[in-house]
Order: structure tokens, then sequence, then C-alpha cells
């Protein structure tokens, strides 16, 4: 947009150059003339654009600092109890990723016990909406099997509903 509108101001400019130029200079003068204001535009909107791009440079920094997760480094008993029965029995494939893929799915596995952990907190626990989170999760993992995911995922699910029961 900003594009748009630095376009239209260096069209009017130029018009009104060249029409001021017309009725009083002879044609050499009007060229320089048009040639000088041209210039000025240009230097002038080199400058607002780079203005513009520190600005929006600045604007998304902002952003990226902003949008970071931010986990908790002390986490309850609970929430402990819950990582260790999602991560039960993940060695094999988990140490088949590549390490940045591990450090993904290790964060994922964090976000999603904190948020089993707050459904955890409520009177009425909803057995779905865990499993769809375990299933979500054990899906980053390459390879294995959509079944032997979907039996994991209930297994982890009702050994967390126990840990609520306690």
């Amino acid at each position: 947009m900003p594009n748009k509108e630095i376009d239209k101001k260096i069209v009017k400019e130029l018009k009104t150059d060249s029409n001021q130029a017309t009725t009083d200079k002879p044609n050499f003068e009007q060229e320089q003339t048009t040639e000088k204001s041209a210039e000025k535009l240009t230097s002038g909107i080199e400058k607002e654009l780079s203005a513009e791009k520190h600005q929006s440079s600045f604007k998304i920094s902002q952003l990226l600092k902003t949008k970071k997760t931010v986990i908790p480094s002390s986490r309850d008993e609970m929430t402990e109890r819950i990582e260790k029965i999602l991560a039960d029995g993940l060695n094999d494939p988990y140490q088949r990723l590549s390490p940045i893929a591990r450090q993904e799915f290790k964060l994922k596995g964090e976000q999603i016990a904190i948020q089993i952990r707050q459904l955890l907190k409520k009177t009425h626990i909803k057995l779905k909406k865990i499993l769809k989170l375990i299933l979500d999760w054990l899906r980053l993992l390459p390879g294995l099997n959509r079944f032997f995911l979907e039996q994991e995922a209930k297994i982890k699910a009702e050994k967390i509903l126990e840990l609520k029961e306690k």
C-alpha cells in the first residue's frame, strides 16, 4: 500500500512540475526542471522507504519476541507425572528423530502435559480431548502405524485418568 501512495505522489508532483514548466520556461529548461524534481522525489521516496523498512523490521522483531511460548521452569508434581506417562515407551522412536525434531517433539510434549493438567483440574474431565491431544502429539513421530498410535494414545489417556482418580 505505501508504494501505491508514493507512486501517486510522484505522478502528481511530476504533473504539477510539468504544467508549471510548460507555461513559464522554454523546452530545454523544462527538461532540467523535470529531472531535478524527479531526483528530489526519488531521494525523498528512498528515505521514506528506508524508514518504513526500519519500522517494519522493528515491528517484526517485536512480534518474534512476544510470540515465544512460555513453559514454566518449575512444574508441579502432577505435570511431571503426566510427562513421564507421555514419554513412557517412546525411547526408540524418539532416538530416531533429528536433533531439531527432538526439540520440537519435547516442547510440544511439555505443552500438551500442561494442557492436560489444566483439563484435569476441571470437575468434568473430557477424555476425548485428552486423547486427541496425545494422538496429535504422537503423530509427530514418523514411521509409526496409525493403529499403534491410537492404541498408545488410549493407554496413555487411561493412565493419566487414573492419576486424577488417585
